[in-house]
């Protein structure tokens, strides 16, 4: 076939032409000179059509997939928009927000053509996927310290005042497969069984294939010594999927189990019964019995105190014999300090043993924003000191953002440190500065001392001001809902209280460590909380607060 382009032909036609030009072979050519051989292309046709027609489906699936995805963040935006603080103050919300930017957002782009993708994200802040796996865990700290129910989280029913959008099937499966990476099967048996029950309510089941959810759950309540139910549910996969490799094999591997088990208790109950017939034959056991119960226990972990830390961060407000309620008292104080004279602070006395103190009221709204302001572009992950390499590292015990501002930050910053040295009547030489710290989604922080036990000698040997003496913690936001400082030896509970500051003495007269300070930040549940601390030292308070020999006093 031979074409030739005279003058100016538009692109479209010249790309026509070379593309007939390649497929000109002697084979092919010359098809219009017959009827018969155009009958022949006609199956040509019908194929390249039923390709086609496959090519637009997926195209189609494809562009919806991304139109679904483009949807969720259109709603995201109009709840979240001018109501931000009020909106990612709710736990469930800022962990689906965070995995639609990273889980969800990862399996948009492979749909998205490579040059575009590539481009697309620029200049723009997302989260890491350890955010994401993060802001799970901390759901899970948030379920289990306040004995949250999995129906009524998973339903967006946190609390009678706080709704969240109710999660899906594979919300919760994807909830439950973080906790399984982790080898936590205590949430991946409640999260599975939960994304089992969202299946077979929802109407699109395309989302998660029941296969994977039943598989996850049958090795889950094996791992916590459900074998039975594993059994069945193991079954319940094999009619679905009668060659499912693993499931054949894990059916043998309980059945097995079971039988062995089984063996060994008719063995000992022969050993007892001397009328019982040798040999006895053992009756298969019914897989579809469901007379058996499903055991879920939480593991212990190594916080000895994690029982009653959490039934504290659970109780409102501090609960005291009426003996030790007593012992507490209001009051202006002043200590004759010339800034407070004709200001005095309010002190409330909260707990007797040891004396903590709240002063109300004491820093007001203007400079909570500017300090909050000032640290908001230094916050950085929360680092713990590990006594071990003497280095400074994130732990899961503190989960927060903190940073460190020094008095000339700011005229603001200044002030507070003159405040609390009025108040306390302590030198802020050898304080440390202040370090302002913000919870995200579970953020806690577990029970700890603030000063450094005998065995830690070098914990603030670089400061050269000795042991820290006493805490001065400013509370900048109230906490709807969690959030609590909490003292687990002596019962105490301080809530959040915006404006407010708590203080307490970590040591002694005599320089030895209160242990009864040992204290900790209840996860937040519903809110924002923003935290100033003060750490005063030892040095520069001797005359302040003279030394006595007494251990205890």
């Amino acid at each position: 076939m031979s074409l030739y382009i005279v003058g100016c032909m538009p692109m479209i036609q010249t790309v026509i032409v070379e593309k007939l030009r390649d497929t000109d072979d002697d084979d092919n050519t010359e098809s219009f000179t017959s009827t018969t051989h155009l009958t022949h292309l006609l199956k040509t046709e019908i194929a390249l059509g039923k390709k086609l027609e496959t090519y637009l489906k997926q195209e189609y699936e494809r562009l919806d997939q991304i139109e679904k995805f483009v949807n969720v963040i259109k709603d995201e935006i109009r709840q979240a928009q001018g109501n931000e603080e009020y909106y990612f103050g709710n736990p469930v919300n800022s962990y689906l927000f965070i995995k639609h930017l990273t889980a969800d957002w990862y399996n948009i782009e492979e749909l998205l053509p490579a040059d575009y993708s590539k481009t697309l994200g620029d200049n723009m802040i997302f989260p890491s996927f350890e955010d994401y796996t993060g802001s799970a865990t901390g759901l899970l700290r948030l379920q289990d310290t306040y004995k949250l129910n999995t129906s009524q989280l998973a339903n967006g029913e946190i609390s009678v005042k706080f709704k969240s959008k109710e999660l899906s099937a594979l919300e919760c499966y994807d909830l439950g497969r973080i906790a399984y990476t982790n080898g936590d099967f205590y949430h991946t048996l409640m999260w599975m069984q939960e994304a089992l029950d969202h299946l077979d309510k929802e109407k699109n089941k395309t989302s998660i294939n029941k296969i994977d959810i039943l598989d996850h759950l049958a090795f889950s309540t094996s791992q916590q010594g459900n074998v039975e139910h594993a059994l069945a549910i193991t079954e319940e996969m094999l009619k679905i999927v009668p060659s499912h490799v693993r499931a054949n094999n894990n059916k043998v591997y309980y059945e097995t189990v079971i039988k062995n088990r089984t063996l060994t208790k008719q063995q000992r109950k022969g050993d007892m019964d001397t009328n019982e017939t040798p040999n006895q034959k053992l009756l298969p056991m019914n897989p579809t019995d469901k007379n058996y119960k499903v055991k879920n226990e939480r593991p212990d972990d190594f916080l000895e105190e994690r029982e009653v830390y959490e039934q504290l961060c659970r109780q409102n407000g501090t609960q005291l014999s009426p003996k030790r309620q007593a012992k507490l008292f209001c009051r202006y104080r002043h200590n004759n300090h010339p800034s407070l004279i004709l200001r005095p602070v309010k002190e409330e006395q909260l707990l007797d043993q040891p004396a903590i103190f709240l002063f109300h009221d004491v820093v007001n709204h203007a400079d909570i924003e500017e300090i909050k302001s000032l640290a908001s572009p230094k916050l950085q992950r929360a680092v713990v000191r590990d006594f071990a390499t003497d280095t400074f590292k994130p732990a899961d015990y503190r989960i927060s953002k903190s940073a460190w501002l020094r008095n000339d930050d700011s005229p603001v910053i200044a002030r507070l440190s003159r405040l609390i040295e009025a108040v306390t009547n302590l030198s802020m030489i050898t304080a440390e500065d202040l370090q302002i710290a913000n919870y995200g989604v579970g953020g806690h922080y577990e029970p700890h001392f603030d000063f450094a036990r005998r065995s830690e000698k070098d914990a603030f040997s670089s400061l050269g001001a000795g042991n820290r003496i006493a805490t001065w913690l400013t509370y900048m936001s109230d906490v709807e809902q969690g959030g609590a400082t909490v003292f687990p030896v002596v019962g105490g509970h301080l809530k959040p209280k915006k404006g407010s500051a708590a203080f307490w003495y970590n040591l002694y007269a005599s320089g030895e460590g209160d242990y009864n300070t040992r204290h900790a930040a209840c996860p937040v549940l519903i809110g924002n909380k923003w935290v100033a601390n003060k750490w005063i030292h030892e040095r520069g308070q001797e005359f302040r607060r003279p030394c006595l020999l007494d251990p205890m006093a």
